[in-house]
């Protein structure tokens, strides 16, 4: 490691900083919560209702359910009792995304008003829709041959609890609960934050329930033999009144669902299951969609991380690409909009940085979390510069490059003058706020980042991945300024990158391990743990061509590959835990920008094992909607992935995993800017033997492909060209 000390400046001063496990941090996961792997959830906007799998939000519960909005909790607890008997569920769906249903019946009740009612003799179908409300319809038949008289109650709470209060933060004063206000067809509650704002929950009721409390509404219900009576509650937040009635609301969501499909470039297989897989990951992005028209944005995940995540948006973007641009063309101009000005520790701010987190919360505005917004994301800032350059080989968007080139060099100096404040020639990072973030990677938990004997890495700490999103975003930005009229910058981009690349394959290479190292930690050496970080090197070209194999072979090895995906960390590392967050468990994201670097180095059969295990694993998710994460836990014969009691779902990068996997699939290589798309080595695996793609954007042209196989080869035919576009197909 010569090289990096020779090469260090004089380090600036800093207290001692002791042991990372006793750091003050937000950790990255939600402790407090138990388990939402069979969570329902509804979004439109900002505006999403977290329930059990059977629609109800349980009073005091501990798996965070509710009805949530800019990072508050308005609805805390909403049941439904017959007699005060919980009613047997038969179906539960929130498939569609923006709304759910559930089919429920009864048990044998002994009422209070007659005959007892045998169970399954009494149909009750809830229905909701979400838009800026809940609006909810239930509707009750009798098929008892008797008339029936029974008592129907809901309860209900609204705590207004922040987000990170949910995720089990301890907060030393809140604000004030005010007094409920109930009218004959209506519950208002209302909580004065310390903040100064005041939040309202308002249920109205129609018709007009029997009873109403505080607490609970009932409806005394008599039904004859086969007749049915129905009531509606609808929820709202801050007086934000529905904007349509419950069908006219149905209908326009689904419309604009199906537009949102049709923007897209559309792919179609005979393979069913793929076909739905496909269809999933592009209604999830349409549901994570947030913002609203003046600064939309995909969210990150449901529930914890329903914001704004530079990391997160921007991958996503990518991830995208190929099926509709404008993603990544709002994350560009978002993010160039929050970018940071300014050197404040506390928010781990610095000119020229892209934005880590945004929250809106109450403890946001009283900087009880420094995330207004949160700039400690060591890699937001080298993705922003990638990821305009992807934007610009699939557009040609000159417009757009030259609407945040002021954005783009000043990313370009923070990368300089402050990601590589240790002289080593390395972004990297150290925590600054005392409520910020320890590990500031993608894998930001507090003990992510592990040495080989299961210590903590020392901070300042410059990630594999990190180096290769600046290497080829420098690559690619270098072609970006030539057509902005500076190729004088873009010399120095292309030299700066190939100079990186020199000094990183020597520096982060580990020779006994034929593998790089996660890390260049704050003493200047390696962090010698396997890890799947460097898959991410791969994506980025950044390793040189003669050592792929060994890093694709060693991905690939069973301490890494459980045969559902890869893990994040080698099973035979000390911190190793296949149910840790960063420890072992396998992210659908990570393994779909490894295989993206597997296809870059020619690794299609290996690309096509990590697209299967995926493949699989969709099967045993709801909707076939591949969560956050799931565990590490080795593949066997029962077939079925372990999943992780409280991933994200949807959550934003996974939805784009199978759509990146299958751009490795094909080899979609676009130069928009010379009207060129390559496609480079398609192989499809042995489960998929057709594909085609119609109204692909390629700058201003769309083409049509049909990509099938034929015995062990797979061919490429171009069905149509609309507008300037010259595809080659390179075996």
């Amino acid at each position: 490691m010569a090289r990096i000390q020779d090469r260090q400046r004089s380090r600036r001063s800093r207290a001692p900083i002791g042991n990372p496990e006793h750091f003050l941090i937000e950790q990255a996961e939600p402790a407090a919560i138990a388990n939402i792997q069979d969570a329902q959830v509804i979004k439109e906007g900002d505006l999403f209702l977290l329930t059990n799998r059977d629609g109800e939000i349980p009073v005091l519960n501990t798996s965070g359910f509710g009805l949530y909005f800019q990072d508050t909790r308005y609805l805390s607890a909403y049941e439904i009792f017959l007699e005060d008997v919980k009613p047997i569920v038969l179906l539960s769906t929130a498939e569609m995304g923006f709304s759910a249903e559930q089919e429920l019946t009864n048990p044998l009740i002994y009422g209070s008003f007659g005959r007892p009612m045998m169970k399954q003799t009494i149909a009750i179908r809830r229905e909701r829709v979400i838009d800026t409300s809940v609006q909810e319809r239930t509707f009750v038949t009798n098929f008892n041959i008797f008339k029936i008289y029974l008592d129907l109650r809901i309860n209900f709470a609204a705590d207004f609890v922040d987000i990170f209060e949910v995720r089990g933060i301890t907060r030393a004063r809140r604000g004030e609960m005010l007094p409920p206000h109930v009218t004959d067809d209506s519950i208002t509650f209302a909580y004065l934050g310390l903040d100064g704002i005041e939040r309202q929950t308002r249920l109205t009721f129609s018709p007009k329930p029997t009873q109403i409390s505080p607490e609970s509404v009932i409806y005394r219900v008599a039904l004859r033999h086969r007749e049915s009576t129905s009531f509606r509650v609808t929820t709202t937040v801050n007086n934000i009144r529905p904007a349509a009635p419950f069908i006219t609301t149905f209908d326009r969501l689904t419309k604009d669902y199906r537009e949102w499909s049709r923007s897209c470039t559309q792919v179609e297989s005979p393979n069913e299951f793929f076909q739905s897989v496909i269809r999933r990951c592009l209604a999830d992005v349409r549901l994570l969609q947030t913002g609203g028209p003046e600064e939309p944005y995909v969210a990150a995940g449901i529930p914890w991380f329903a914001t704004l995540f530079g990391r997160d948006f921007l991958i996503t973007a990518v991830q995208c690409l190929p099926y509709n641009t404008s993603i990544a063309k709002q994350a560009l101009r978002l993010l160039a909009k929050y970018q940071g000005t300014k050197i404040d520790p506390w928010r781990d701010e610095e000119p020229g940085k892209i934005l880590h987190e945004l929250r809106l919360g109450e403890m946001a505005h009283l900087d009880e979390v420094p995330f207004t917004p949160y700039y400690g994301s060591v890699d937001s800032t080298p993705l922003f510069l990638l990821v305009a350059g992807e934007y610009y080989a699939w557009t040609a968007d000159l417009q757009l490059m030259r609407e945040i080139e002021p954005n783009l060099i000043a990313a370009l100096e923070w990368l300089q003058r402050y990601g590589d404040t240790e002289g080593t020639g390395y972004v990297s990072y150290e925590k600054h706020s005392s409520k910020g973030l320890v590990n500031q990677g993608w894998k930001d938990s507090a003990d992510a980042i592990v040495n080989p004997d299961g210590t903590l890495a020392y901070p300042p700490i410059g990630l594999v991945e990190v180096q290769g999103y600046i290497y080829a975003a420098k690559e690619k930005l270098s072609q970006v300024f030539v057509h902005l009229g500076k190729p004088e910058l873009a010399r120095q981009l292309s030299r700066e990158a190939a100079d990186l690349k020199a000094r990183f394959n020597i520096d982060f290479w580990l020779e006994k391990e034929k593998f790089y190292a996660v890390a260049i930690d704050g003493h200047s050496q390696p962090v010698a743990t396997v890890t799947s970080n460097p898959g991410h090197a791969l994506w980025s070209g950044i390793i040189d061509r003669d050592r792929a194999a060994y890093v694709v072979n060693r991905l690939l090895a069973n301490d890494m590959f459980s045969g559902w995906g890869i893990r994040t960390l080698s099973s035979r590392a000390p911190r190793y835990n296949p149910l840790g967050y960063h420890l072992g468990t396998i992210w659908p994201h990570d393994n779909s920008l490894i295989a993206m670097g597997f296809k870059r180095y020619g690794f299609m059969d290996e690309v096509n094992e990590i697209a299967t295990a995926l493949y699989d694993a969709c099967r045993s998710f709801d909707y076939y909607r591949l969560p956050e994460l799931f565990c590490g836990v080795p593949r066997t014969r029962y077939n079925v992935p372990v999943r992780y009691p409280i991933a994200c779902s949807p959550q934003a990068w996974a939805a784009g995993s199978m759509l990146m996997l299958l751009q490795a699939m094909i080899g979609l290589e676009p130069n928009a800017a010379a009207e060129e798309l390559n496609i480079v080595r398609p192989r499809l695996p042995a489960w998929l033997e057709r594909v085609s793609f119609s109204r692909m954007a390629v700058g201003n042209a769309k083409v049509d492909l049909i990509i099938h196989r034929r015995d062990s080869r797979t061919e490429v035919d171009i069905s149509e060209i609309s507008g300037k576009l010259k595809v080659s197909v390179m075996s």
